[in-house]
């Protein structure tokens, strides 16, 4: 298993991000919109800044996202776990997922020889030097895509001045009304809303159309605005007693495809065999809700609407109505109403984290192994029986699994749980 790559200034770097997380909480920081200039930009720069830095505090951006987002205990905002240990599993478990699994790779002797799982292969490679994070060497651009991965950084996908905005009518514009509060948070019965004098921020403050970072030079411009979807305020959390429910409303996998849209396009001449799963709008579960809300594990069929929703396995509610999604926004377990209508669609997240994850392809669950559960145990090297076997554990530890699965317990699933596609699929 290798351990993160140490760089001058990571030390000095994870102090700061703890002073820092103590002393201003994002929410305030941000607020939806744009932060304070000082808390991000350096007003003469110093001796360590390039120049088209941008007077950044890091060393490029990500660097300096993560100077607030990075530390070495979980905080609420917290998307990069430090001085992760050996056989154990980062911190953070936000539905976006946690940055420090991509410091982690495994190798096995597999039924087809030698395999591995590459740090590189759990997610979102952002550049941020400070950290010892650097481009993906397996994928010089975005897959489906064009965008180059040497410049993937936090900022390719938020806006770091915050300019995007859901106006009246959910409307998304870069000026008009200012914004006054965060997009991206409802707790069932407290959301924010705009009006015709103020807006308020995207979701997780993500860009729209025509965004691009300026080193990128005039190309890769976005052509979809950002998705509409409500978090609980409570979400970094493990999922051991509840699921933290995100309500995804609309457009995420139309947003995804600013980056990756050749994946989903039906016979690309350019790039055959990419077309793979359907997701978006039109991608409706129909007769499939049915059996999302009949599945409880492997050889359980019997459950029921009520109590059927796993963010495991999170699906789109097929609407931009906030007072809707905000109803169904949940971190206590009192929301686990399955899809009703059929109207519901599959998106990129109903597999995918945003961020990083535990498995190959940043996804919710080990699709390489023929079982998520063995013998009742969370598989891994110290695991005995089934779950010990070497194709099974696939080189992790139990607590590297059980963190992969959001702290859940094996118990959860049946002994021999198999994939998750199930839940929607049943096989």
């Amino acid at each position: 298993m290798s351990a993160s790559r140490r760089v001058p200034g990571v030390r000095r770097l994870a102090a700061a991000a703890v002073a820092l997380l103590a002393a201003a909480p994002a929410l305030a920081f941000h607020s939806g919109g744009a932060a304070r200039c000082e808390g991000c930009h350096t007003m003469h720069g110093s001796a360590t800044k390039t120049s088209g830095s941008a007077l950044v505090q890091g060393a490029d951006a990500s660097s300096t996202c993560l100077l607030c987002h990075a530390g070495v205990s979980s905080a609420p905002h917290s998307v990069l776990s430090l001085s992760v240990q050996p056989g154990a599993a980062p911190l953070n478990m936000t539905p976006g997922g946690d940055f420090a699994w991509l410091t982690k790779s495994w190798s096995w002797a597999g039924t087809a020889g030698l395999e591995t799982s590459p740090g590189d292969a759990h997610g979102h490679n952002v550049v941020a030097a400070d950290y010892g994070r650097f481009a993906d060497p397996r994928h010089p651009t975005a897959p489906g895509g064009s965008y180059p991965s040497n410049q993937l950084s936090c900022i390719s996908c938020h806006d770091p001045h915050g300019k995007y905005r859901v106006r009246e009518g959910g409307v998304v514009a870069t000026g008009g009304a200012p914004i006054v509060a965060s997009g991206s948070y409802g707790d069932r019965t407290a959301f924010a809303t705009p009006s015709q004098t103020t807006a308020i921020g995207t979701y997780r403050m993500l860009a729209g159309v025509g965004y691009q970072p300026r080193t990128l030079g005039g190309v890769n411009a976005f052509s979809a605005d950002p998705p509409v979807a409500l978090a609980p305020g409570a979400y970094n959390q493990g999922e051991r007693i509840a699921d933290v429910r995100v309500a995804y409303g609309s457009g995420m996998s139309e947003w995804c495809g600013n980056c990756h849209g050749a994946i989903h396009t039906p016979a690309n001449p350019t790039r055959p065999g990419e077309f793979m799963h359907p997701s978006g709008s039109s991608a409706k579960l129909g007769m499939l809700a049915n059996v999302y809300n009949a599945y409880v594990k492997t050889g359980d069929l019997g459950g029921s609407y009520a109590l059927a929703y796993t963010s495991l396995v999170p699906y789109e509610e097929g609407t931009a109505d906030r007072a809707t999604l905000a109803a169904s926004t949940s971190s206590d377990g009192m929301v686990r109403t399955g899809p009703v209508r059929g109207q519901e669609n599959v998106m990129c997240l109903s597999c995918h984290r945003a961020h990083a994850s535990g498995w190959d392809g940043s996804l919710r669950w080990n699709v390489k192994s023929e079982y998520v559960v063995a013998g009742g145990q969370w598989p891994g090297i110290d695991a005995i029986g089934e779950a010990g076997r070497a194709a099974v554990a696939q080189g992790r530890t139990r607590a590297e699994t059980r963190g992969a699965m959001y702290d859940r317990e094996p118990t959860a699933f049946a002994s021999f749980q198999t994939s998750l596609c199930n839940k929607c699929h049943a096989k």
